[in-house]
Formats: structure tokens, sequence, C-alpha cells
């Protein structure tokens, strides 16, 4: 029922006590005999101004059935597109048997429906180092098409292809503003994102999703380079010590040394653990130029760090 009355939706006061003391005049039951005199011309009031919404036979119940309990979505967006909005709405439910009598009405729930924003428009889903950034524009209707919309906040979604499904929102706590960077993604999947708005103060009301975005997160972001290198010479060795990385994936260090002007050839077959080497190959008189690159578990490679120049003796 849209606008149902008062009398309808009121909360029901107790029913009275049966008195005590004296006997009066008023026939046994009377009391029972009011109250269900009272149900039927609710379900009668209710019956001429309410709209069936839908009917559930046996064969549709296990499709709506949510361990012991029944759910229905009533899609209210035809409703509110007309010229007067209603401001609430009462519902009730009535089980039938198979020769069509019907049970006294359930009783009624009553709501005052709040329209959720439109969808947002996704601009950007950009994977960097270590996370991968969004942005979007707000939503510029609500989900009945009025503007302008309140918006109080977003909730982030992103689930891993080939799944169809998402689980929570990224973000426990609604995002103000239209960007957010999801810190929590792992490398080397596909992810799919979305974004809901909901409308001020009402985080359990979510609006329609923007169009999904697909992102191949993979690590192709190389660690920094050693940001110094010395390189100090002594008779027939060269000592090289250069400024640990900091990089979560980091597997070590290469050291490279050229002779002239020629181009650097890598002196370590496997990366380095630890900041410092001693090259133990050269010749006396010969200046070398040393370059350090650090390298992650993935293979990416730094640029090189600050030339280094030694001449041993």
């Amino acid at each position: 029922m849209v606008d149902p009355p008062s009398a309808l939706t009121a909360p029901k006061a107790p029913a009275p006590r049966a008195p005590v003391g004296p006997k009066t005049d008023e026939a046994p039951g009377a009391a029972a005999r009011r109250a269900a005199l009272d149900v039927r011309v609710a379900e009668q009031s209710f019956y001429r101004d309410a709209e069936r919404v839908t009917v559930l036979p046996i064969a549709d119940i296990a499709r709506h059935t949510r361990g012991a309990t029944l759910v229905y979505t009533d899609p209210l967006a035809p409703l509110y597109r007309g010229k007067r909005a209603p401001t609430s709405l009462a519902y009730a439910v009535v089980s039938l048997r198979r020769t069509h009598e019907r049970s006294p009405l359930s009783n009624f729930a009553t709501l005052s429906p709040e329209i959720p924003p439109g969808a947002p428009t996704l601009l950007a889903v950009t994977p960097e180092e270590g996370r991968i950034c969004l942005e979007w524009l707000a939503p510029a209707t609500d989900l009945v098409g009025r503007s302008p919309v309140a918006v109080g906040g977003y909730f982030v979604y992103r689930r891993a292809l080939p799944d169809e499904e998402y689980d929570r929102p990224v973000n426990a706590k609604p995002v103000e503003g239209t960007a957010y960077v999801d810190a929590g993604a792992p490398y080397g999947a596909r992810f799919v994102y979305t974004v809901r708005a909901i409308p001020p103060g009402k985080p359990r009301i979510e609006g329609a999703a923007a169009e999904e975005a697909v992102v191949d997160y993979r690590d192709i972001f190389p660690p920094p380079a050693p940001a110094r290198l010395d390189a100090l010479p002594e008779h027939a060795l060269v000592r090289l010590v250069w400024d640990p990385v900091a990089a979560p994936d980091l597997a070590g260090y290469l050291v490279f040394r050229a002779e002239g002007s020629g181009a650097p050839v890598r002196l370590t077959p496997q990366p380095l653990p630890d900041p410092f080497y001693t090259d133990a190959t050269v010749a006396a008189g010969q200046r070398y130029r040393y370059t350090v690159r650090s390298i992650d578990h993935n293979g990416n490679l730094s640029p090189p760090s600050p030339e280094a120049l030694a001449e041993p003796f």
C-alpha cells in the first residue's frame, strides 16, 4: 500500500486485561470479538487500497529461500518515476492454499524508502607499485533519474577474475571523496573494480554500481637504484660499498664494470644479498667504471646507480 493511513500502521495498544472485580453487563468474549472485527476491517481496508506486488508459486519458493527465510526484492524504480513520489509504503504477506483459500494478513511492515544514488562513472583504474589507484565521477542523478542527488560516500568493490561475485567492499568505511587507493591487491592477477554511492548517513543503502573496469596487476615495477656507490681501490683489488635499497620484494644487487669507454659488463652471476662487493679481477694502473643495480624477485631491474671510478695499484 502506498502512503498507508496512520490508523493502519500505528503500533497497536496491548490488549486490555480481563477486569477484576464486579461483573459487568458485557457479554463474555466481547473484547476478543471487537479485536477480531478490527482485524477484519483493517484487512478489508488494506485489500481495497493495496496493490498485489507478486505471487510466489511453489516452484519459485526455493529460489527465494535464504536459510529459514523467504526473501523478495521489490523494484521501486517505476513507482518513484511518477510525478509524486510516495513518502511511505506498507507491505503484508498472505499464504494461499491450493484451493485459493487465503490466510489472514501478516503484520504490516512499513518503511519510508530512501532512493539510492545512481551509478558513479569510473574514470581511471591505474596500477602502481604496491597499489591500485581509482578515480571516478559522482553520480548525476538518483536511481529514478532525479537530480540533484545527495551522496554520503562510496564503497569500492574488487573481485578477481574469473570470480563472478563481489564480496565485501574493499573499504570498511565509506570514502568521502571520488578517489581511492587500494593497497591490498596482490600481484599476479586480473581484477575487476566497481564503485557504489550511498545516501548521507545510510551506509547500508547502496546505489547502482559503476560500469566495471578490469586491470591486469602484474609486478613490472623495478626497485629503486642504490643512491650512492663508493669504489675504494687497493692493491690488486677494488672494494665497492653502496647504500642499501628498501624494497619489500628485493632479491639483491648486481655489479657492473666498464673499462675505458667500453660498455658495462656484469660481474655477479647471482644477486648479492649485501650492499658490498670486492672485485679481485682487476689490473694495476687500469681505470674502471662501476655501477650497481638492484633487482626484485620478478626480475625487474633498477636503473644504474651513480657511477664510481677506481684505479687499483
